[in-house]
């Protein structure tokens, strides 16, 4: 990830808005996306962001930022509470880069930036006080802090990408082929968990990106579409050996919600698991 270059006196972007966000399962959630850039700081809880139709695992101090366009959905599960701490930029262009986005196109959805956690918090802090105070100015002082907040992110992707360099200037061809198949070795056993691209990089002190790019070179396709093969391959030999409810078989694959469970397989076997099930039944009978 190449970092864009951003200068005070080219950047000044509007804050559309900044707000506190407290939520858990029964929250009408709605998957969306908007024209602008949205960041999101996780507070408390751990759940599923669903991101362009890839599930990310998120917990306190993740970072999410939003490009415009893509599309996200908040899955969380029963019986927990989140918090999350919301800010959305627009209005601003930064070079090499379409209108409203902070990051480049392919840069990474989610961030840990643990040393800068503090500071980012500390902002977070200001911002909410400063709301509740509504005093005069109480806007510019906001934006400052958003403005600063904002800034702590570009230092903290700017370490994260280092670290990343060095690490990928360290690994020679056969330590790829290992990493690989490592992935490979642990989506083969733990297909029924909850996985993330985030959490396999993460393990690897590895960005999701350069995972997915070596994974891909290796094998032809990203860890994420192996994983969904594994799953549905699996599914497929459930509903072919009983009766065996499409909830259940979702579940036993890593799938707690059997809507979109239903309509990966449809996609990738050209039937739903339903018909899967009425086909295998005659069979038997």
């Amino acid at each position: 990830m190449c970092m864009p270059e951003v200068r005070a006196e080219c950047f000044n972007p509007t804050l559309l808005y900044a707000f506190n966000h407290v939520l858990d399962s029964e929250s009408s959630l709605k998957y969306h996306s908007h024209d602008f850039t949205e960041i999101k700081v996780i507070l408390s809880g751990n759940f599923t962001y669903t991101i362009d139709d890839v599930d990310y695992e998120v917990g306190k101090g993740s970072i999410i930022i939003m490009r415009p366009g893509v599309k996200h959905l908040k899955k969380i599960p029963a019986g927990v509470q989140i918090e999350e701490f919301n800010y959305a930029l627009g209005d601003f262009q930064i070079k090499n880069l379409p209108p409203n986005f902070m990051i480049e196109t392919d840069a990474e959805h989610i961030y840990t930036m643990p040393l800068f956690q503090p500071d980012i918090f500390k902002c977070i802090n200001e911002t909410l006080s400063e709301q509740e105070k509504n005093e005069p100015y109480c806007d510019l002082v906001i934006k400052a802090s958003i403005l600063k907040l904002t800034s702590l992110l570009y230092r903290g992707m700017n370490a994260n990408r280092d670290k990343s360099d060095k690490a990928r200037l360290n690994i020679t061809t056969s330590e790829k082929t290992n990493i690989v198949n490592t992935i490979l070795q642990y989506l083969s056993q733990n297909y029924m968990k909850p996985i993330s691209l985030y959490r396999l990089a993460h393990n690897m002190y590895l960005s999701p990106v350069y995972i997915s790019k070596i994974f891909k070179e290796e094998t032809g396709e990203s860890p994420i579409n192996h994983l969904i093969r594994i799953r549905l391959t699996k599914a497929n030999e459930l509903l072919n050996s009983g009766n065996i409810p499409i909830k259940t078989v979702a579940r036993n694959v890593g799938y707690e919600d059997a809507y979109y469970f239903s309509k990966l397989y449809k996609k990738y076997y050209g039937i739903p698991p339903s018909a899967e099930k009425r086909i295998n039944s005659r069979v038997i009978s």
